[in-house]
């Protein structure tokens, strides 16, 4: 087909739409005008050309290679890194490189044609360079991109210029041999489209509208590109539908007056101003010190010596029940001495009894421990447009202990019977503490007013505890004599680590032919539970922090959010907690 505009089949303008609107020519208008690129582009096409012919005529890949390099280095310093032309180059080398050092250098290689998509994505690659394994690269290329197949016919840069000659410049997709011609005419003309062939070098087509031509009027104009048989393959605009380029050289400048000077309106942040928030979270900290609710373990014939001090304190502790061992009176304690220990040990427990050793907890090993469950509520409101500040709560409601003691609320003669002298004991479950904090949040919205999703960054301090669930490693002591179940054992070496001493209850172990209480000892140990006892390290009272997190406004007055604290606690028990919480807000 002929490529003068008047001979174009209707058929082929009546299939074809319109792929550019006039706004975009808008957006691209005040690029640099084609005469300052003229002859860096004229070096770039004559390198490319110098190379090609290297290679294929004289097989002198490194000259061909060295060619390549200096241009594209040349291209760059002119300023010329985004220009389409560039994009040759970098896949002229790439296939250069394949063709001197194949597969080895397929790093260099899909580089180089990444580089070359991203400034044109439908270079051609010369018929002499071309291999299934090179276009395998290519498509490697486009997809490490990230880019999508562009419009068949992309315009690339429009220069209105009052005065001079206007450039046209599109990239096409066309088959090997295509080209293109742009037609054109003043807008409001009735007359012909006038048309001119774009001169093409790969698949880069340009061409000038003379100064003289449009007169400094506005353009209609539209776009053909043609296959090796001068079909047309594929357009920008119609003719019944032209694409237009306003120059706007003849509007005369109008002085106006001088516009009264008035104070914007302060726009309202499209955040709500109120949010009520409930939050769910789990986290995880720092556990050293020692355990909430465990008295410091005994632990007879291993590396600790068991004497009247420890007998004592396990009474000491036994009769305290759930109350602290320092407060038990010291006439309680010396009648339950006289009645539940050794007799013959009993002035020595009294000489070598001391309320705050035996008042100490079990210590843990320092490590990282999980908070498994808390509730968070929280209610905000907003200062200015993108800060808030609200109260806030957590609530551990789960702290994943696991505790058994003596039965604390039976009469001592009744416990020592049931419990303490049991050769099964059952014990009871032993609470903990409820966690709880309350404390004030400040949070810094960033983003834009109308993205739905709201990062956010923040601080938060307050005061209360939190408790990490922490494994003693060994197993819970439901008969109440300070001695894990699983290690229970009815009497140790004395002091010169020769002779016998009685683990308390057991006093009679140490009697000549007595082996009942031996037997009881030996039960407890064979009935302990497999599981290790679970307690907790409570940490706090005062803690701060800061936060990251996010608010998805899914409508009105529902949201979702999420957020990460890291908070420090102290001064009693110092840690570092990791929260996370997420949940549903109500705003308002």
């Amino acid at each position: 087909m002929d490529r003068n505009f008047a001979s174009f089949k209707p058929r082929f303008c009546a299939r074809a739409t319109p792929l550019l609107v006039s706004g975009v020519l808008a957006a691209i208008i005040g690029l640099a005008p084609q005469a300052a690129l003229a002859a860096p582009r004229d070096d770039m096409k004559a390198a490319y050309d110098k190379a090609l012919s290297q290679a294929n005529n004289d097989l002198d890949y490194e000259g061909a290679l060295s060619t390549i390099n200096n241009a594209i280095t040349s291209a760059i310093n002119a300023g010329l890194g985004d220009d389409p032309v560039l994009a040759s180059l970098y896949m002229l080398r790439a296939a250069l490189t394949f063709t001197a050092e194949g597969h080895a250098a397929k790093d260099r290689i899909i580089a180089d044609l990444k580089g070359a998509v991203i400034l044109n994505y439908y270079v051609v690659v010369p018929v002499e360079m071309r291999s299934d394994d090179l276009a395998k690269y290519m498509e490697q290329a486009r997809q490490a991109s990230g880019l999508s197949a562009p419009q068949p016919i992309t315009l690339r840069e429009v220069s209105p210029t009052c005065g001079e000659d206007m450039h046209f410049e599109v990239l096409l997709s066309v088959p090997d041999g295509g080209s293109a011609a742009l037609y054109w005419r003043k807008q409001g003309d009735t007359g012909e489209f006038n048309g001119a062939e774009m001169a093409a070098f790969s698949n880069v087509a340009e061409v000038d509208v003379p100064a003289s031509g449009h007169a400094d009027a506005n353009i209609e104009y539209f776009v053909y590109a043609f296959d090796a048989s001068n079909n047309p393959v594929a357009n920008l605009g119609l003719q019944d539908e032209p694409m237009v380029l306003e120059q706007n050289c003849n509007a005369e400048p109008v002085e106006a007056d001088e516009p009264e000077v008035e104070e914007k309106p302060k726009e309202e942040s499209s955040l709500p101003r109120f949010w009520v928030n409930i939050g769910f979270g789990t986290g995880f900290g720092v556990a050293s010190g020692t355990a909430e609710n465990t008295y410091r373990q005994f632990f007879p014939r291993g590396a600790q010596a068991y004497g009247a001090a420890e007998a004592g304190c396990a009474i000491a502790r036994w009769v305290a029940g759930e109350k602290d061992v320092s407060t038990v009176d010291a006439t309680k304690l010396l009648a339950a001495f006289q009645s539940f220990g050794a007799p013959d040990q009993i002035d020595a427990m009294v000489a070598s009894y001391d309320a705050t050793a035996c008042a100490e907890r079990h210590p843990v090993s320092t490590g990282m421990a999980i908070a498994p469950f808390h509730i968070e509520p929280e209610f905000s409101f907003r200062l200015g447009n993108r800060v808030s500040l609200g109260v806030f709560s957590r609530l551990q409601v789960v702290t994943g202990a696991k505790l058994y003691r003596d039965d604390a609320s039976k009469s001592l003669s009744t416990a020592y019977t049931e419990d303490v002298r049991s050769i099964n004991p059952q014990g009871v479950r032993q609470k903990v503490a409820f966690s709880w904090t309350a404390g004030i949040k400040f949070k810094y919205f960033l983003g834009k007013d109308e993205w739905k999703i709201r990062p956010f960054v923040g601080a938060f301090a307050g005061y209360g505890h939190a408790r990490l669930r922490v494994d003693m490693g060994f197993a819970n002591d439901r008969n109440g004599n300070s001695v894990p179940d699983d290690v229970e054992i009815a009497s140790d070496v004395d002091s010169t680590g020769s002779g016998c001493f009685p683990v308390w209850p057991y006093n009679n172990a140490c009697d000549s032919g007595n082996n009942e209480d031996a037997t009881i000892a030996q039960s407890v140990a064979q009935n302990a539970d497999s599981s290790n006892r679970i307690d907790v390290v409570k940490i706090g009272p005062v803690f701060a922090g800061a936060m990251f997190g996010f608010s998805y406004q899914i409508a009105k007055h529902f949201a979702l959010f999420g957020e990460l604290q890291i908070g420090g606690y102290f001064p009693d028990q110092s840690s570092v907690l990791f929260d996370l919480v997420v949940g549903p807000s109500i705003t308002f």
